[in-house]
């Protein structure tokens, strides 16, 4: 199933966009890593299986579990529900355990979509600090930026940034505040440099 949903997501992103993957092989290189970025639309954990070969367990709201064409292509990419505004000890220990036996978890720091034109990024919450701590692993920031909102036929960039060392410096007395001031400020600098 999943190789169905990868090669239909493929068909669809190079058949009604212009896609550009920047640094890509970050993550390809990455084992037992989170990485998070910026979040605007659907279509953004969908990106990830379209063009990237590794499997990407994105944390998806368990709201869009109960919509089903979006809850079969979900499951097909192995998201992991999460509970919004509560802390969810169960997709928390179900990320941390994908981490430690080398799979590459994904979260979207803003928790919702961000509907700025400008890019500009929304609240941000410590998930991916917190996970990527627990697990002693780190984060890789990437940002995704649409040039036309996502009209058909517009271009899409997705550009990957260098990994933050999030259970380093958590040992070195930083808050998890801190991790993601820092996470959120990388990927304010890629959609800076790129858009």
């Amino acid at each position: 199933m999943y190789n169905f949903v990868k090669a239909s997501l493929k068909l669809f992103y190079r058949l009604f966009y212009k896609v550009t993957i920047v640094n890509g092989e970050k993550i390809e290189n990455a084992k037992g890593v989170v990485i998070s970025g910026n979040h605007l639309s659907n279509h953004d954990p969908l990106l990830f299986p379209a063009f990237f070969n590794k499997e990407i367990r994105f944390m998806a709201k368990e709201e869009l579990f109960k919509i089903f064409f979006i809850k079969q292509t979900l499951k097909a990419t192995g998201a992991i529900p999460i509970k919004r505004g509560t802390f969810d000890r169960t997709a928390i220990n179900q990320s941390i355990k994908l981490l430690k036996e080398g799979e590459i978890v994904g979260i979207f720091p803003e928790g919702t979509r961000s509907h700025s034109k400008d890019l500009d990024l929304g609240e941000s919450h410590n998930g991916a600090s917190f996970i990527a701590s627990r697990a002693r692993t780190k984060i890789i920031p990437f940002a995704i930026i649409p040039n036309k909102n996502f009209r058909l036929f517009s271009r899409i960039k997705l550009v990957v940034g260098d990994e933050i060392d999030a259970y380093a410096l958590k040992e070195e007395g930083k808050s998890h505040d801190e991790i993601t001031e820092i996470l959120m400020q990388r990927i304010s600098d890629l959609i800076e440099k790129e858009k």
